[in-house]
């Protein structure tokens, strides 16, 4: 049977809050239900569970839409991140010290599989919906898999899981959905053994508690949850369950102030304790965004709310009001959920990033003098749908409250998404960041960066590593994460990182991986920033400026460093202070530098060379420096309309970019379709130097007509000093619909025919078999035999009678007929009748076939259901005589050459008088023409350099036959 189960040590500070603020008591209080303690985990064989992959498991969401539109369009950043960081990061650091692979769609048969895991002092516990898997730290498979509810022994699996360590008490914590309507259970090992036995809890709440997560802090376990349309944390009775109690409880806040994202996840982050040093009585901290895209939100910022507890007496614990912290400008807002955000190379199946949430974990460590706190979560950089990774530390210490310290958008100039960030920082103040990254032309994988305390605020200097390569993409659901998970190591220096990629088409895996970036050498340097000279007007003796970084553990002194510009050696000079471990330094070359060729891009690398260095990978650091023209716009992109189908009346919006050193501000801007006429308008600015801004056109244009449009945007500013990078064109086509459908698990058509049409094909989701011809008499009734390979299978037929690419019901000719009623996998063949109605046009025209399974087709032809298949031919309405045939089945070939000239050649068996004709998108004759046959070819030179520039159709057929070739040609 097919299953769619959707599835879906010393104190160091005070209290960091002494700012007056409001508090308000919890408004509920839950006990929860020991179920028992578990059998030791250890008496699990390691062993590889078969699952039948027939079987289709999507995760469910509790019916919510995790997309909050964005309803102001006034928003900052008014397209463009300004924050963005597009560069990558110089400095290597050493090589991923574990990589191994944790899970895989083979053994979990769930989708997502939300990957989540933690580390210990010997073990790293992994789960996914729906199992656990116990390594050892350089990844033997130890326990599993086990399905997780084998494991906590609550006879449901149902996932979301969470994997914790609780490094204050030496004890793990694992987490998924309850057995009992609405809960979660919540298993707590007994030991410090991850493989023993676990104390088993159940906590019933008023609705469904959707993308639970959880954090490790001194006095609870903190929860959040999408529950119902509340908005509340949680706070878990962590000691008593550490005791084994029978009855732990939950203490519910509601969140002062509220977070207006009611359409979308509504679970905000509680801090993650990393290491063991806290703040005495420090409060339980929870952050959540709010994005100024959204209804009641004025402007972009993080809201921070404190909790303190009573466990004596739940009444007298509190939630403080919300503090808001500004943030520079982000946009959270991406495509509604369910369809997708980041592209995929070969499919139109995007893949979810979760927008409009802060990422798992929101870690946080205690230092000397401040405490730090990391969020991530996913930002659109260029109102596009392509995600960067907003990462933000916060600081407070005990006399001030939280604020940013610094913060950036990770997102380096190379056209890929990067999503599904998860973040932490080690003793040393140094950040890890993994994520993955994806797009129409990478496959998604998994790669991590980072940072050292001290670089450049608001910067990723580490460079990007990646942790696995995808291999593969999935077709059948936009389904991916729904999360992933960095933790730290117990020695507090070693990030541990798991997340999903894909092994092999609709085939997903879990990597395992840990870095770090204190290299661990006593003697390491390097130079980690170039800080002078930056881009600009630049002259022929330009300073330089470093900074220089003691990586290693001892203090080190007169270090020899060389400068180099575009290769060639220009200095060696010798820093003569002492730079102490873990520490930075400033140093400013005697040598200067020419950099004083207008508009040049120069290369340079500077190093260390410090005699002895045990780790010269991290020595250089190369940045290239750019002599700017004063005055130089452009536009670099048209961001919309994109091609697709049902285009019409379609905004051009284009990104503007000054490549200037002078701000500019009210220039022309204008766009040109198919080489008509012009719309010119003003781009009001100002945009600053190097600055990137998206501007859309008030006027919009109509691409309703199907076909292709060439599409030039372009900027005029009086004394631009480099007129070639003023304009950028892209090519816009308006398609016919292609429902791209699962038909992985046999799903679809196995076979269609019809007339003279006998098609045995694979599965494509969307196939184009229009090259194929039925031809059909008016007033017939037809039989159309299918084969399908999965029972369940309802059969839709249109045809396009009237030609207008918009499938209607008149123009049904088979009506969801079932094949193989509550049948699963195998193979069926029914036969069924197609009738052509006795008034159908005359001619071929497009023949839609659709396939749903356990459903009807909808009446929509362009819906995409879940599983099933789509395929188009050709009904010709009519006879077609043997020389239809020839010119049908024939190769049609159209080759640009030079100059806006055409060489056409039609390959047939058929050897009548033959004629080329070409047509405007209007459909207006042009021009029309007999061309000969030369061997087994028609051929003809097609002279259109006197044409306006535009999309042209070419047809070529028989004189006296009813079927022709087609073609579309663009004159520039």
């Amino acid at each position: 049977m097919k299953l769619k189960k959707l599835l879906f040590a010393m104190i160091i500070l005070l209290p960091a809050a002494l700012y007056s603020q409001q508090s308000f008591p919890p408004d509920e209080v839950i006990v929860g239900t020991f179920i028992g303690k578990t059998i030791p985990l250890r008496e699990y064989a390691v062993q590889e569970e078969n699952y039948d992959q027939s079987v289709k498991q999507i995760k469910v969401v509790a019916n919510r839409s995790r997309y909050n539109p964005q309803v102001n369009e006034n928003a900052l950043p008014l397209g463009i991140d300004q924050n963005v960081q597009r560069n990558f990061g110089e400095i290597r650091t050493r090589a991923i010290e574990q990589n191994f692979i944790g899970a895989s769609s083979s053994e979990s048969g769930f989708v997502p599989p939300d990957p989540t895991g933690a580390a210990g002092p010997n073990h790293y516990v992994h789960s996914v919906n729906s199992i656990v898997k116990i390594f050892s730290k350089t990844g033997v498979l130890l326990v599993g898999p086990v399905s997780l509810g084998t494991f906590l022994g609550i006879g449901s699996n149902s996932g979301d899981p969470i994997v914790m360590y609780d490094q204050l008490a030496d004890r793990w914590f694992v987490s998924e959905f309850g057995s009992l309507g609405n809960s979660l259970a919540i298993g707590v090992s007994e030991t410090g053994d991850p493989i023993g036995a676990y104390n088993v809890y159940q906590y019933t709440f008023g609705s469904f508690p959707d993308y639970p997560h959880y954090s490790v802090w001194h006095d609870a376990y903190y929860l959040t949850a999408n529950i119902g349309t509340t908005n509340k944390v949680y706070a878990v009775e962590r000691d008593v369950m550490l005791a084994g109690g029978a009855s732990p409880k939950i203490v519910g806040f509601p969140l002062p102030g509220g977070i207006q994202n009611t359409n979308t996840v509504l679970s905000p982050e509680p801090a993650n304790l990393l290491g063991t040093v806290f703040p005495a009585n420090a409060p339980g901290y929870v952050t959540y965004l709010q994005d100024d895209g959204w209804s009641g939100v004025s402007f972009d910022h993080l809201k921070v709310w404190e909790i303190d507890l009573d466990w004596t007496n739940t009444g007298n614990s509190t939630i403080s009001a919300p503090l808001e912290i500004p943030t520079a400008p982000f946009n959270s807002v991406f495509a509604p959920f369910g369809t997708g955000d980041v592209q995929q190379p070969g499919t139109n199946q995007k893949i979810d990033m979760i927008g409009g949430v802060i990422s798992y974990a929101a870690n946080y460590r205690s230092f000397s003098g401040h405490n730090s706190w990391v969020i991530t979560f996913n930002t659109d950089i260029d109102n596009n749908d392509t995600s960067g990774i907003r990462w933000i530390e916060l600081r407070n210490d005990a006399s001030n409250p939280w604020s940013i310290f610094q913060e950036g958008t990770y997102a380096p100039a190379d056209g890929q998404s990067r999503f599904m960030g998860s973040a932490g920082i080690d003793a040393g103040g140094n950040i890890g960041l993994a994520f993955n990254v994806a797009s129409s032309t990478l496959r998604a994988s998994i790669r991590y960066t980072g940072r050292f305390n001290g670089d450049p605020l608001g910067q990723m200097t580490v460079a990007e590593t990646e942790i696995v390569p995808g291999a593969g993409v999935q077709t059948f659901t936009n389904r991916f994460g729904d999360y992933s998970h960095l933790t730290m190591d117990p020695n507090n220096f070693t990030f541990w990182h798991t997340a999903e990629y894909f092994s092999s088409d609709n085939n997903w895996r879990t990597q395992i991986a840990a870095f770090t970036l204190s290299s661990g050498f006593a003697k390491d340097v390097g130079v980690n920033d170039l800080i002078q000279p930056v881009n600009g007007i630049l002259t022929n003796a330009e300073t330089v400026e470093i900074s220089i970084r003691n990586f290693g553990t001892a203090a080190q002194s007169n270090i020899p460093l060389e400068l180099r510009v575009d290769g060639n050696l220009v200095a060696s000079e010798t820093f003569n202070g002492t730079v102490a471990a873990g520490s930075t330094a400033t140093y400013t070359f005697t040598q200067t530098i020419d950099l004083s060729t207008t508009g040049q891009t120069y290369s340079i690398e500077v190093r260390t060379n410090l005699t002895g260095d045990e780790f010269p990978a991290n020595d250089p650091f190369i940045k290239e420096i750019t002599n700017l023209l004063a005055n130089d716009v452009g536009a670099i992109e048209i961001t919309t309309p994109i091609s697709g189908s049902g285009l019409g009346n379609e905004t051009i919006t284009a990104t503007i970019k000054n490549f200037g050193a002078a701000s500019q501000s009210n220039f022309n801007i204008q766009y040109v379709i198919n080489g008509g006429t012009p719309v010119i308008e003003t781009f009001t600015g100002p945009i600053a130097s190097e600055q990137e801004m998206i501007y859309s056109f008030a006027q919009t244009a109509d691409f309703s007509a199907l076909g292709n449009y060439t599409v030039t945007v372009s900027t005029s500013l009086a004394s631009d000093g480099n007129p070639s990078n003023d304009s950028v064109t892209a090519e816009i086509e308006n398609i016919l619909c292609q429902p791209n459908l699962d038909c992985s698990f046999g799903d679809g058509f196995r076979l269609v025919s019809i007339a003279e049409i006998n098609n045995p094909s694979a599965c494509e989701g969307y196939g184009d078999f229009t090259n194929l011809i039925a031809n059909l008499a008016p007033g017939s009734t037809n039989n159309l035999t299918i084969t399908t390979g999965y029972g369940d299978q309802f059969v839709k037929v249109w045809i396009d009678f009237n030609d207008d690419s918009n499938f209607t019901t008149d123009e049904v000719v088979v009506n969801n007929v079932e094949i193989a009623s509550g049948q699963g996998s195998g193979t069926y063949t029914v036969t069924m009748d197609l009738v052509i109605p006795s008034g159908a046009a005359i001619g071929p025209h497009r023949m839609r076939a659709k396939t749903n399974w356990n459903g009807p087709v909808p009446n929509d032809a362009c819906e995409e259901t879940n599983f099933g298949e789509t395929e188009d031919y050709t009904a010709n309405i009519g006879t077609l005589g043997v020389d239809d045939f020839s010119i049908t089945k024939g190769e049609f070939i159209i080759t640009t050459e030079a100059n806006n000239q055409f060489d056409v050649s039609l390959t047939t068996s058929f050897n009548g008088e033959t004629y080329l004709a070409v047509y405007n998108m209007l459909g207006q004759q042009l021009r029309i023409k007999m061309i000969n046959k030369i061997g087994d070819s028609y051929k003809a030179k097609l002279d259109m350099s006197q044409a306006v520039s535009g999309v042209y159709i070419v047809k070529v057929g028989g004189k006296n036959t009813k079927s022709y070739k087609t073609g579309r040609i663009i004159v520039n």
